[in-house]
């Protein structure tokens, strides 16, 4: 049951689904997610669902496309952790990215589950340089 709601969480997010709506039986209404400091963001964020849904246009005004492509699962009690290859073509010139680009990154997710929907997110993501 973690797994698909895992995958089908990832396959909201290829599909850019801005409506939280979407989300409602697969992220606990007191979601919690945490990305660490990376290529693209320079601090640790913590979002709730609020936030999520905020930022969630962002993406689709970058990019063309993406995809999460689960490579290990590691499940234990409540907890998920995924590791993940993302990839993306950028749609538009937006600041340094150039319609077209590639990007390539490697994500380790870890997931924990309340109510049978995930209720905490971290992500630790590793982006190729761009």
């Amino acid at each position: 049951m973690k797994l698909e709601k895992v995958e089908r969480y990832f396959e909201l997010l290829e599909a850019f689904s801005l409506e939280a709506s979407d989300f409602q039986t697969i992220l606990h209404p007191e979601i919690e997610q945490t990305e660490y400091p990376n290529l693209l963001t320079p601090g640790v964020v913590v979002s709730n669902m609020e936030l999520l849904m905020q930022r969630a246009p962002n993406g689709k005004k970058l990019l063309k496309e993406q995809k999460y492509e689960i490579q290990r699962v590691h499940e234990t009690g409540d907890t998920l952790i995924t590791e993940v290859i993302w990839t993306a073509e950028v749609g538009a010139d937006v600041g340094s990215f150039k319609a077209g680009q590639q990007l390539k990154a490697y994500f380790c997710c870890v997931f924990e589950f309340k109510d049978g929907m995930i209720y905490r997110q971290r992500n630790y993501d590793c982006f190729e340089r761009f």
